[in-house]
């Protein structure tokens, strides 16, 4: 006899910091505030098999569910794919899961024709109709890296297509509200974003949502991630804190001989804003042993503010996946530079960079 199963799919929440993309503000769904969060898949349109193949199909599946939450994406791909194999391609909850798999690859375009397959898989369940709709539109809008304003409509329309299915997924509501922002409608976007907040009040991306209707530019500008950090010297210092001060961020090791040839150079341009109030660098270890680091830190004569970043919290919240890493923020938390490896000691972009920060901080001007 032909089991039918409701096998539960589920949802990555989307994290990205700190790149020039803002898809780090789009998030699947989050309905009841929790990071995985399930729905059913419409079985009706699954092939006949038999108990054995259904097991099977099953295990291979819940495979590539787990390794989603481990963020193991390609692997993920393959169970999704082997598992799609046995329902001859024609499986919604394994489109959704390559998409998800896809997602963590960041293959958009790809994410896009798995969400239109199970679009068509899936007709008859709006819920899993809404939430095919609204990842299609969250890689809509990172393949339009805000700046191609007909891949933000198709987003829109994508989003608009969710709210339409009437399912109950608040989380569409904010990721609409963010693209309208992009868009530069902002009146409508801070609408939706208000109707998000009200559905949660106290949801994960409540703060955001908010910091969003306050200042909607932070949908279309790569406002640098809230942070904090207390120094080798015990100075506690903050993304509120640093505002007003152009910020050059040093991710590094004593490990990395690149970080470490670039010493002298993070030295000398120190140096040469030495009298600039409104300048400052701040060097984050990734280092595992502190003795070793302060006793580096003080033989070169680092004598700007250093942090140990221990449960790297500061590396993940800029997305900082290798060394070294450089990245300036400018007087309104605006990330105007960001460089992995030492090119700019070539090309002298960092200088040039805050050079022309620091002649807008003089000014007294709002940066454009």
């Amino acid at each position: 006899m032909h089991i039918f199963r409701s096998v539960r799919a589920r949802l990555l929440w989307i994290r990205r910091i700190g790149v020039p993309t803002s898809l780090a503000l789009l998030i699947i769904l989050m309905p009841a505030g929790n990071r995985w969060s399930s729905f059913p898949i419409a079985t009706s349109q699954e092939p006949q098999a038999s108990q054995t193949n259904d097991v099977v199909y099953d295990t291979e599946f819940r495979k590539g569910l787990d390794l989603l939450r481990r963020h193991r994406w390609e692997d993920a791909l393959k169970s999704f794919k082997r598992a799609n194999e046995m329902r001859n391609k024609q499986s919604a909850e394994c489109f959704l899961g390559m998409a998800q798999a896809y997602q963590g690859l960041e293959a958009y375009k790809n994410v896009a024709e798995s969400c239109d397959r199970v679009i068509e898989l899936s007709a008859g369940d709006p819920k899993t109709l809404a939430q095919a709709y609204n990842l299609k539109g969250i890689a809509l809008q990172a393949q339009a890296a805000i700046k191609d304003q007909k891949k933000l409509q198709e987003a829109e329309a994508a989003f608009r297509q969710a709210l339409a299915l009437g399912a109950d997924l608040a989380i569409v509501r904010y990721n609409l509200g963010f693209t309208l922002l992009q868009e530069g409608r902002d009146p409508e976007g801070i609408v939706e974003l208000k109707k998000f907040t009200e559905l949660e009040p106290e949801g994960p991306k409540t703060e955001q949502a908010q910091k969003l209707i306050e200042n909607p530019r932070r949908a279309r500008e790569a406002y640098a991630p809230d942070f904090s950090l207390t120094t080798a010297d015990g100075e506690y210092l903050s993304l509120d804190d640093l505002r007003g001060k152009v910020v050059v961020l040093d991710f590094w090791g004593t490990w990395c001989p690149p970080c470490v040839s670039a010493v002298p150079t993070i030295r000398d341009l120190r140096k040469r804003y030495a009298k600039e109030p409104s300048f400052i660098i701040i060097g984050v270890s990734s280092d595992s042993d502190e003795a070793k680091w302060k006793d580096f830190t003080t033989k070169n004569q680092m004598v700007w503010p250093q942090y140990l970043d221990r449960d790297h919290h500061v590396q993940r919240a800029f997305d900082v996946r290798s060394f070294p890493t450089y990245i300036m923020i400018d007087h309104e938390g605006i990330v105007r530079f960001r460089s992995i490896g030492t090119s700019w000691e070539r090309t002298g972009a960092l200088d040039d960079a805050i050079r022309k920060e620091m002649k807008i901080i003089a000014k007294g001007a709002p940066t454009e």
